[in-house]
This record gives C-alpha cells, sequence and structure tokens, in this order.
C-alpha cells in the first residue's frame, strides 16, 4: 500500500514539473531566430533582448544572462555559444548587405541615407571602408574611367569579358558593370589587394576596364 502511495506521489511530481515547464521554452538559438525575426519585422514594439526572451521565449525571469541575439544567418550555425553584441554581428557580405539596402529602400525606410553610409551603419562596414564605390543597382555610367597609371596589386584578378548579362549595355556601361560586379566578389574574399574602386594612379575600376578592354 505504502509503495502505491508512493509511486502515486512520484507520478504527480513530474507532472507537476512538466505542467510548470514553460510551454514557449526555446533554446538560446531559436530565441535569438525568433527575435531577428521580429526585429526585421519591425514588430518588437521596443522590447530588448532580455525581455524579449522571458517573454517570447520561456526563459526564467530570474536568468542574468546579458547575451545579445545573435545576427540570423549566424544563429542557425550554434547553440550553445553567447551572442555577440548588435553592433559586430551585422558584419555582411556585399550581396546580403546589398539586398537588405534594397528591402530598406523599397519598404521607404532609408530616411535619406545612402549606400556608403547605410553599409557602415547597418551592415558592420568599417569607417575606413571604401566611400567611393556605389551601390550594384546604383552605379551610373558617364564616362570612362582615367587609364591607369599603376599596376594591379599581385593576385587581384580581373574578368577577361564583359559578363554574358550587360551584353545588351553599352560596352563601356557594361565594362563598369561587370568590374563592379567583380569588385564586390573580391572585397567579399579579401581579395582586393588594397584597391579601392576609384583612387589616383588606378583603382579598382580603371584597371579593370582597361583590362576589358585590351
Amino acid at each position: 500500500m505504502l509503495i502505491h502511495r508512493l509511486a502515486t506521489l512520484t507520478g504527480l511530481a513530474v507532472a507537476t514539473l512538466f505542467l510548470a515547464a514553460p510551454a514557449n521554452a526555446l533554446t538560446m538559438a531559436e530565441c535569438s531566430t525568433k527575435y531577428n525575426a521580429a526585429k526585421d519585422a519591425g514588430t518588437l514594439a521596443g522590447a530588448t533582448w532580455n525581455q524579449f526572451r522571458k517573454a517570447q521565449c520561456g526563459t526564467d525571469a530570474t536568468a542574468t544572462t546579458d547575451a545579445k541575439p545573435a545576427d540570423a544567418k549566424k544563429a542557425t550555425n550554434t547553440t550553445k555559444a553567447a551572442a555577440p553584441d548588435d553592433s559586430t554581428a551585422k558584419g555582411l557580405t556585399a550581396k546580403e548587405c546589398s539586398t537588405k539596402y534594397q528591402a530598406a529602400k523599397t519598404a521607404n525606410t532609408l530616411n535619406g541615407m545612402k549606400w556608403n553610409d547605410f553599409r557602415k551603419t547597418e551592415c558592420g562596414a568599417a569607417a575606413s571602408d571604401d566611400d567611393t564605390v556605389p551601390a550594384a543597382d546604383e552605379a551610373s555610367y558617364t564616362k570612362e574611367p582615367a587609364k591607369p597609371t599603376t599596376a594591379a596589386p599581385k593576385g587581384v584578378t580581373f574578368p577577361s569579358a564583359i559578363s554574358p548579362k550587360y551584353t545588351s549595355e553599352t560596352p563601356g556601361k557594361g565594362r563598369m558593370h561587370t568590374c563592379l560586379d567583380q569588385y564586390y566578389a573580391l572585397k567579399d574574399a579579401n581579395a582586393l589587394g588594397g584597391l579601392k574602386w576609384i583612387q589616383k594612379g588606378g583603382g579598382f575600376y580603371s584597371l579593370c576596364n582597361a583590362k576589358l578592354k585590351s
């Protein structure tokens, strides 16, 4: 009889603990992803990371961690590492930043911010980053760049022909867009060798344009 009662009490205790657990308890990675989605959608209503975590992810209100959520793309790669601060979690590739910029432009939320300012504010670009390069969709061809007077840094690669997707454009415009695509690809690969898009003596655009014309 005593054994039966003990078994019953044990079962009740387990059931109580199960019911007490929050229904929306999420892992740190899951909560981070949910937070970033709400942030991008503009539905945080002013809630900070820790407030969101406690309200939406089933985190115990007495939790003391102050970790910020990881960038949405990085959160899927780890479930244990503490997420970095928002200011350092924004390190996006040029392509990702361009996509984000276009989304903000379409949503009319740039508030007058230009491409290079947006890159530094929203994508983690350094303050010393190249300010001479335009956004891929905002580059306008006006005239040929100056002929380079210096050689390209060793290891920097240039396209050998205008990209097929730009063959319907004028030769000058096609070269510009082809060079711009290559510039951003090398930038993401950290393979520009210190070249800026435009610089004295021959920036990437000038060197690339000369290569395509040769």
